[in-house]
């Protein structure tokens, strides 16, 4: 594999590219049926899982997508990713996005939104792309055939969601836009409030969260408490294993125990009982 060129000589040699098209979001209503994706987007904001329901929202309302991006940016040269989910080995590109991200299209998309409350739409194909390094790698290696990203200009920042379809899929339609123009409306204002949720809960030490468990649920046994309090942090079963020193099994068999008793079903739920 080639080393990539520098930014400054991509973007002399490489010709220019039709611009994507950024249309200003106005007068635009959500669709009633993304109520219930919003109340799941409540409950995660609670729990840590923010990220975790917006996919979920944009999984059950279009025909799925290959990326998922939720962040916020100061500028093309200052972001902040917040939830990502995508193809295994995407991860492994993110240092390499650093060389390009000046000359993604989304960066016109912020200036297209310079007020608060701005909120704009732009859907990229890989030949709206200039930079053919940078089409290459991130679009059509993966078979990336368009990515949807909604900004909205918040008190100091953008925060934006990109969407990308494989072609497997084929490009968003009508429909799909207007539910995922939907989602971002509902979800981008609350990654300001999921950093405090994220703060309180990552506040609380383990010995504090197992005492949560047992003024909550008398009846949870101490190895109860133990595995909810990790599942509680975001500890993977794996993890939870490790640090208590158990089998994995047994990791599963006291949550489940846990669960049956507290009257929920999902790591979600166990973290809003004790977000309050």
């Amino acid at each position: 594999m080639t080393a990539p060129r520098p930014a400054q000589q991509i973007a002399a040699q490489d010709e220019e590219a039709a611009m994507p098209h950024v249309e200003t979001i106005s007068d635009f209503r959500v669709p009633a049926t993304l109520s219930s994706a919003y109340e799941r987007m409540i409950e995660g904001l609670k729990s840590g899982g923010l990220g975790a329901a917006v996919r979920d929202a944009i999984d059950h309302h279009t025909g799925g997508a290959k990326r998922l991006y939720l962040y916020e940016a100061r500028g093309d040269d200052d972001s902040r990713l917040r939830f990502h989910s995508c193809e295994p080995g995407m991860n492994a590109l993110f240092p390499l996005y650093l060389r390009y991200r000046r000359l993604d299209p989304v960066c016109q998309a912020y200036r297209a939104a310079p007020h608060q409350g701005d909120i704009v739409m732009q859907r990229v194909r890989p030949l709206d792309i200039a930079c053919s390094d940078f089409r290459q790698r991130f679009f059509d290696q993966a078979g990336i055939v368009e990515r949807l990203s909604i900004v909205q200009r918040g008190a100091g920042e953008w925060r934006a969601m990109n969407v990308a379809r494989h072609r497997d899929k084929g490009h968003f339609s009508d429909t799909e836009v207007g539910n995922i123009v939907g989602i971002a409306s509902l979800a981008l204002p609350l990654l300001t409030l999921d950093d405090a949720s994220s703060e309180k809960m990552q506040a609380l030490g383990i010995d504090r969260l197992e005492e949560r468990f047992a003024s909550l649920c008398p009846a949870l046994s101490r190895r109860e408490r133990e595995v909810c309090a990790r599942a509680a942090k975001g500890m993977s079963v794996e993890a939870t294993a490790l640090h208590l020193e158990i089998g994995k099994a047994s990791v599963h068999t006291y949550r489940q125990r846990a669960y049956r008793r507290l009257g929920i079903s999902s790591p979600i739920e166990l973290s809003a009982l004790i977000s309050h």
